[in-house]
């Protein structure tokens, strides 16, 4: 495992840990993190894939984990900056280092969003998307769809104007996040067609995207709905995407939830089917 830091064209650094494969490889993948989660939460997941014979590498957002380089109340970034500086910056670096090598991403919530912005993301050999989702309020039922909207419209606004930055840590499992972030985010959520009602030319981002896509969606996650999912997913235009369901039953256990796919007591039933994935991927 190696950990560096990087400068992106936003002169705020992005923290980048590398899994080196336990064999040489011409394969390398990116995790691209959940809104909110530090990068080291994936490292069991990062390292059963390099001693599978992949090269990995993990990231931190701008204001996230190791990559938190002022004061969040200071630090100046959005989520569309997520994705143009903080994600591209490191598939520069990754296709820097390794020229020859396919390159593959997984990614978990708020990654999948983002990768069709990436302006780089025409690089990409193969996508594994895990409970990545639409943020719009319209794709949640009932009382959830009250939780939803009462956090888009009055928690965020509010919060992020008294604190400079939303300490999201107090009331949810992510890390506090940016105040331009955040903004931004809720912004796209409040939107019927997310972030493509708000960024110019997202389809045409989301269109360079060309390579095979595997989709995947659980039972009993709030915050990944199969509607959610399925909408995202329908934006892949010129990609070939297969949407699968997942039921915690299958794998013997009661409830997975929306960050459970990266736990080391799935290394044995759900790890190997996204390894599968990225197997097929290279043929």
């Amino acid at each position: 495992m190696n950990a560096i830091k990087i400068d992106t064209p936003l002169q705020y650094p992005i923290a980048i840990t590398e899994f080196k494969s336990a064999a040489p490889s011409e394969n390398c993948v990116i995790i691209a993190s959940a809104t909110g989660v530090k990068q080291n939460y994936y490292y069991n997941f990062a390292t059963y894939l390099s001693e599978n014979h992949y090269s990995v590498f993990t990231f931190d957002y701008g204001g996230i984990g190791d990559s938190k380089s002022a004061p969040l109340s200071k630090f100046k970034t959005t989520a569309s900056d997520w994705a143009k500086n903080d994600f591209e910056t490191v598939v520069q670096y990754v296709k820097e280092k390794n020229p020859h090598s396919k390159l593959f991403v997984i990614t978990h919530s708020i990654g999948g969003q983002l990768i069709g912005l990436v302006p780089s993301n025409n690089l990409f050999d193969g996508i594994v998307m895990v409970a990545s989702q639409s943020g719009s309020w319209i794709h949640w039922k009932g009382f959830d769809r009250l939780k939803m909207q009462f956090l888009w419209y009055a928690i965020i606004p509010s919060f992020t104007k008294i604190f400079n930055y939303l300490p999201s840590s107090h009331f949810t499992r992510m890390e506090d996040l940016p105040k331009g972030m955040a903004v931004e985010w809720a912004k796209w959520c409040k939107k019927p067609n997310y972030h493509f009602d708000c960024i110019e030319n997202a389809k045409e981002h989301y269109d360079k995207i060309n390579c095979s896509i595997k989709s995947y969606s659980i039972d009993n996650d709030f915050y990944a709905t199969v509607s959610a999912i399925d909408w995202i997913a329908s934006k892949f235009k010129k990609s070939e995407v297969r949407r699968i369901h997942l039921k915690a039953e299958e794998f013997g256990v009661k409830d997975i939830g929306h960050f459970g796919f990266f736990r080391s007591q799935f290394k044995d039933t759900i790890w190997p089917i996204f390894l599968e994935d990225l197997k097929r991927f290279q043929s």
